[in-house]
């Protein structure tokens, strides 16, 4: 691999062009342009391995809670051909809340070994208080995107995840005071930060967005903006649809973060997915081994338990030629463009 290579990134520059220590490039998501486009290695992969335990009960929740029935050693088998085709890192979703697997730290921990970065999807209020299982996670060299909705508005915030007892919102800012406390928003050498949030934009939160990115800014935390997914719950008939933006509200977010973040010295187009990132992940794969090419499409091609990672690889490209990563652009194929 090129030294200081040009990154996957919307605007395409080189690590050293982006500032550092303002959350820009996440641990993980900070994939070198030539690594995407190798179709013989593997960028950002999708690994729901973890347990369909949840305290909680999102109503745009991407999954449909099924219960793993991979092994301990298969999905440590699925790390090993990961590893042959040098993904770049795993992001550990889970079908509940990934903390709760019983073989997590087994699972992370064997990530790292083999060289692929693990980055950690999490509610935070259940696991992340624990200063101790925080502390292991930091030693297993792990990103960690504690779920953000809103930093701001504790009702809203209870409502998205279903809190009545009005809890979460309290005890996940006390994880995220903690992760920051332990280092995960330090600034690395390499520029990144292993410390993000997701934040999945609607009518009721979509107002906090410039807030939202300053604070991230401004505390080495990196953020996506990301807009309801034609799959899992947001995809049944009935789902609220007056939660979703529209295409003019979209744009004008989408203006917001350029004109913000040009303001810290990064510039870039904001794209119809995340708008501070291009999109990285390639491969879904499901904990009873189904495999689909994205979150955003849950056409299953392909079993792990019967088929070999490299050759579903193939045949996502065959079935669905706009994940070739050697054209792709970076905007998601099943959001709608502006």
């Amino acid at each position: 691999m090129q030294d200081n290579p040009r990154l996957f990134f919307p605007s395409g520059v080189r690590p050293s062009q982006i500032p550092k220590g303002i959350g820009a490039l996440l641990k993980g998501w900070d994939v070198p342009e030539n690594h995407f486009r190798d179709p013989d290695r593997l960028p950002l992969v999708d690994f729901r391995a973890m347990t369909s335990a949840c305290r909680w009960n999102c109503f745009h929740c991407f999954t449909d809670k099924q219960k793993k029935s991979l092994t301990l050693q298969e999905i440590k088998s699925v790390i090993d051909q990961l590893a042959d085709m040098r993904a770049w890192a795993i992001n550990y979703l889970g079908e509940g809340e990934p903390t709760l697997d019983k073989d997590f730290f087994d699972i992370v921990e064997y990530t790292s070994a083999k060289g692929i970065q693990p980055v950690i999807f999490s509610d935070a209020a259940t696991r992340l208080r624990d200063r101790d299982f925080v502390r292991r996670l930091y030693e297993s060299g792990s990103t960690l995107l504690p779920k953000c909705d809103s930093l701001f508005d504790e009702a809203y915030q209870n409502w998205i995840v279903g809190d009545r007892g009005g809890g979460y919102f309290s005890q996940r800012n006390e994880a995220i005071a903690i992760l920051i406390d332990e280092g995960f928003n330090s600034t690395s050498k390499d520029g990144t930060t292993r410390l993000g949030f997701d934040m999945v934009l609607s009518a009721r939160n979509v107002h906090e967005v410039e807030q939202t990115l300053r604070f991230c800014r401004e505390n080495n935390i990196w953020i996506v903006f990301s807009f309801f997914l034609p799959a899992g719950r947001s995809n049944m008939a009935d789902f609220d649809r007056s939660l979703m933006l529209s295409p003019d509200e979209k744009k004008r977010i989408r203006e917001i973060v350029a004109e913000v973040d040009a303001e810290y010295g990064v510039s870039h187009e904001a794209l119809n997915n995340f708008l501070t990132h291009r999109c990285v992940e390639f491969m879904c794969i499901y904990g009873d081994g189904r495999v689909s090419p994205c979150p955003g499409n849950e056409e299953i091609l392909g079993n792990i338990k019967l088929n070999s990672i490299r050759e579903i690889s193939r045949l996502i490209v065959e079935k669905h030629p706009r994940h070739e990563r050697r054209t792709f652009d970076g905007n998601c194929p099943y959001r709608e463009r502006f």
